[in-house]
Order: C-alpha cells, then sequence, then structure tokens
C-alpha cells in the first residue's frame, strides 16, 4: 500500500470547484485547505505506477496550478 502526502495548489478563486473534484476520487482525502488555494490532501494506492498516475491526474483538474508530493510511504500488506 502506497500512502502518499501531497499539497495540491489550486487558483483561490477555483478552490470550491477543485475540491468538489478532488472529494471524487477514490482512494484521496482533503485535510485542510485555506483561501490562499493550498489543500493538503493524502492519497492511498495498491502500488507506485497507480500512485504516479494519480499524482499527474491531480495536476491536470482544471484550476489546478501544481500537486506536489510532500511525504510518501509504502507498507507491504499482509494476509
Amino acid at each position: 500500500m502506497n500512502i502518499s502526502g501531497v499539497l495540491v495548489h489550486a487558483y483561490p478563486e477555483k478552490i470550491a470547484s477543485v475540491s468538489r473534484h478532488l472529494e471524487t476520487i477514490a482512494g484521496l482525502e482533503i485535510h485542510a485547505s485555506n483561501e490562499a488555494g493550498k489543500i493538503v490532501v493524502t492519497l492511498e494506492e495498491a502500488d507506485d505506477t497507480s500512485m504516479s498516475g494519480k499524482l499527474l491526474d491531480l495536476q491536470k483538474i482544471p484550476g489546478v496550478l501544481n500537486a506536489s508530493m510532500i511525504y510518501h510511504q509504502f507498507d507491504e500488506l499482509r494476509d
């Protein structure tokens, strides 16, 4: 399991629409945001490839200036 902390920076006037879009993404949780357009989220994905693809997808959301991974942890799932 891959868990990443991501800072999403949106245009301040677009933060509401970006937040609504983020809320629809499986494995993503919003933790905080501010009026300057910064949104702190965590992402959970099964593998590195899925995580990097999802990070790229965040950067393509209309109104997003940048999405930067600020923390990453990999935990092996045990049966």
